[in-house]
């Protein structure tokens, strides 16, 4: 009988090499060439980006950490005004416990909290979890995640396992107790030293009363902010009720009323500090200079830090204001006149090019058409970034675009605007003048210049592509469903894509579908030599066809993702990719919309029969470089390989080889490799030695086989034999069955953590039948291990496998 288990390792082994390109003169490399996401790491904390700062907290040293909701991030504030992130990515999800808390994911972090050890706490409200960061750097979820509802009989289990709502911020307690603001549950809960959740205040039913009596028996409405002093007396934003209220043992009282409060601090000599939206203070004075305020932290000098959205304020004593963080800059839009790396674009969609080598992007969400030089300095060229229709006959950097989908430019260097939100085309002439050519439009997608100096139009909303001639002449060329994006190449023909298909318009007439069954083809360009490129957004891929139809994925893993740069664009990972185009240099751009980047493909250079390239060595279930481990499943990239006429040798030892392609070579490491030495690798082809190059060896370099590029989803089967996935869990005390290579000699001792709590392992070695496989039967942890994604460690000796692993578990 084939088992599931069998098929994925046999899949894992014959299938590592799909990325391998057919023709090394028509593979890339890939680079960003405009677009950052960058938040200013590293740098003055007054340069830095803050979208959302919410939640604040400050240390017995002084660093101040900031909750940048928006962003997905915690950034630390060191005392000399230099900025980092201290957890999160800029991605929004849940995923990284038990590994290093800035490469976790977080989803909408609202709250902060730091204990006298350096612990950090954190409301992550968007996952309805609270979730520690170690001194030493290591995320964990400490409360949260679990079906246990709080309250009644809820109380008194572990934190780990109960039910939060909407956790919007944290306070730590002198005695090691964690205090919770559950805005969306209406209560605050105490978790102790040991791990234990009772409800401290709130029925779990919004509303005012139960002042002077328990406040586990009183209702509170929306609490946001929440705060402890030396003495353990809490203090609560009320925000639902207009009210700071306090708990001093176990009795709740009003201590004072302000508006929509959503931070509190307790202060040294009984001080309660008060943030709202309308502005910062204490219990019995104003503080001028802060307004907007979203929460508030006290350092042991009395001075208060104040987090505004865009900034953090710090108040002196005396009450004299500064900004200690944030630039102000718009999280979406930056950088003209600058460098185009170094700009902030918003859902990029379009991309031209002219014959002076400039580029033109549509960037969409910001409301602009920009331009990037050659030089690579971008600027814009039209739109204010208010949605609108104004301006037309104007300067176009004046005038008012509605989300712009798609840019062409025609030989007389007029650049076409597909303004989608307004239904027009719109032309900008070289002078920079705006008017619009187009308006009986209905949901415009695309817009492509012609040969002739028409300009042709995917009119979606119409099911309809149109054609504008240069004498301004509007004529329908073909009826199609929802066309989403249009190429013209140099004999006039016409290629069109629709939902999920690619259709040809020769200039002499007709009709025909090329390619079906693509997901969501949303960017065409034609090549000099006639190859047809596709952006396949929904595939996350760009693809090439070739004039006699062999197709081709020449960038993207089909794995949604920011990675890759400066390296193989068959390894790098896109995300909705919408647009390209190319160059007279035979480079390609892509609108990367969701990364908020253009991306660039340089044609990697072609190779003789006689000469390789630099070669990489790779751990084939990481697909990262580093030492070789004896036995280990690597994988080679390079140029020049043939299949069948191949030979990989360690020190003059013949390796075992798996797969052989134009530039990549999977196979396995000779077993009796010396650790903490040196290899000499060598590769033959049809006997002639075209590459000598060394790698250290080290003892272990253990590494999980994923579904895809090294990273998130492990290639995982459940006890039932299915795959493992997200909406396909492993429950908790089940078995589950893993792949990896790197174990190195079987006397390294491995060990395998699931959200960082320990598996029982029933069997780790060879994969019965699969050379440098190795199968890793082991059960999920019960107990204090929540459902989700939860993160993968596996260990072989000392060393550890790739951080960004997962499983799902219910």
């Amino acid at each position: 009988m084939v088992t599931c288990a069998r098929l994925l390792a046999l899949f894992l082994l014959g299938h590592i090499g799909f990325l391998a390109a057919a023709d090394p003169a028509k593979t890339y490399t890939i680079q960003t060439v405009a677009g950052t996401n960058s938040v200013g790491d590293g740098g003055p904390a007054l340069s830095a980006l803050l979208s959302q700062a919410e939640g604040v907290a400050v240390d017995s040293l002084g660093a101040i950490y900031v909750a940048d909701a928006d962003d997905n991030r915690v950034r630390k504030i060191t005392p000399d005004g230099v900025i980092q992130t201290v957890a999160g990515t800029g991605v929004a999800g849940l995923a990284g416990d038990g590994d290093p808390a800035n490469a976790a994911l977080l989803n909408h972090p609202y709250g902060v909290a730091v204990d006298d050890r350096g612990n950090l706490y954190i409301a992550d409200l968007g996952n309805a979890r609270v979730r520690e960061v170690s001194a030493g750097g290591t995320i964990q979820t400490i409360a949260g995640g679990g079906s246990v509802v709080p309250g009644g009989n809820g109380d008194g289990g572990q934190a780990s396992i109960a039910q939060l709502l909407e956790p919007r911020n944290v306070a730590i307690g002198a005695d090691g107790s964690l205090y919770i603001s559950d805005f969306g549950a209406h209560r605050v809960y105490q978790v102790s030293a040991a791990g234990i959740l009772t409800t401290l205040a709130g029925t779990g039913n919004a509303g005012f009363s139960g002042d002077g009596a328990s406040a586990r028996l009183a209702q509170l409405k929306a609490p946001a902010g929440v705060a402890v002093d030396a003495n353990g007396v809490v203090y609560i934003a009320d925000s639902g009720n207009n009210r700071i209220r306090k708990v001093d043992h176990g009795v709740i009282s009003t201590i004072f009323s302000v508006v929509a409060p959503t931070g509190v601090a307790a202060g040294g000599s009984g001080s309660v500090y008060i943030a709202s939206g309308s502005y910062f203070g204490t219990q019995y004075k104003t503080v001028a200079g802060v307004a907007s305020a979203r929460d508030v932290a006290v350092d042991r000098a009395g001075s208060a830090y104040v987090t505004t959205g865009q900034f953090v304020r710090k108040v002196n004593a005396a009450g004299a204001a500064a900004t200690v963080a944030g630039s102000g800059e718009a999280r979406y839009f930056g950088g003209d006149n600058g460098s185009a790396k170094a700009a902030r674009l918003h859902a990029p969609s379009g991309i031209a090019v002219d014959d002076l080598g400039n580029w033109y992007v549509a960037d969409t969400a910001n409301h602009r058409v920009r331009k990037i030089t050659p030089a690579g300095v971008i600027s814009t060229i039209a739109g204010t970034g208010d949605p609108g229709a104004k301006g037309d006959n104007g300067p176009a950097a004046l005038a008012q675009l509605n989300a712009p989908r798609s840019v062409a430019v025609d030989s007389l260097r007029n650049v076409y605007v597909a303004d989608t939100g307004n239904n027009e085309v719109r032309r900008i002439t070289p002078g920079g003048a705006i008017s619009t050519v187009l308006n009986q439009l209905n949901d415009p997608e695309y817009v492509a210049a012609g040969t002739d100096q028409s300009v042709y139009v995917a009119d979606a909303g119409n099911n309809r592509v149109v054609k504008l001639t240069a004498s301004g002449t509007m004529s329908t060329v073909t009826q199609v469903v929802q066309p989403a994006s249009i190429a013209v190449d140099r004999s006039g023909d016409v290629f069109v894509s629709g939902p999920d298909s690619v259709s040809k318009i020769p200039a002499a007439g007709g009709f025909s579908t090329l390619l079906d069954g693509l997901q969501s083809p949303r960017g065409l360009a034609v090549t000099p030599d006639g190859d047809l490129l596709i952006a396949e957004t929904g595939a996350n891929v760009i693809r090439r066809v070739t004039p006699s139809g062999v197709v081709s994925t020449i960038a993207g893993t089909g794995v949604a993702g920011l990675s890759g740069d400066d390296g193989a664009a068959g390894l790098a990972q896109l995300n909705a990719p919408l647009d390209l185009a190319m160059d007279a240099n035979g480079a390609i751009w892509i609108a990367d919309s969701a990364n908020n980047r253009i991306r660039g493909l340089t044609p990697a250079t072609a190779i003789a029969d006689d000469t390789a390239s630099t070669e990489t060595v790779v751990n084939a279930a990481t697909l990262q470089a580093g030492p070789v481990a004896p036995g280990e499943i690597v994988t080679i990239f390079g140029a020049g390989f043939v299949a069948d006429q191949t030979q990989l040798l360690f020190d003059g030892r013949p390796a075992t080889i798996f797969y052989t392609g134009a530039n990549q070579i999977n196979a396995m490491a000779p077993a009796d490799l010396t650790p903490d030495a040196a290899t000499e690798i060598s590769i033959l082809v049809k006997g002639m030695k075209i590459a000598d190059f060394s790698s250290s060896v080290a003892v272990a370099t253990p590494g999980i086989f994923t579904a895809a590029n090294g990273t998130g989803q492990a290639a995982a089967t459940n006890q039932d034999g299915s795959i493992n996935s997200a909406s396909n869990p492993a429950a908790r005390g089940e078995i589950v069955t893993l792949y990896a290579t790197g174990q190195g000699s079987s006397a390294n001792a491995v060990n395998l953590t699931v959200g960082g709590y320990p598996c029982e392992l029933l069997y780790a070695g060879p994969a019965p039948g699969f050379p440098g496989l190795m199968q890793i039967n082991a059960r999920v942890p019960s107990g204090f291990l929540g459902p989700g994604i939860q993160a993968l460690a596996l260990s072989a000796g000392n060393a550890r496998s790739q951080a960004g692993v997962t499983i799902a578990v219910r």
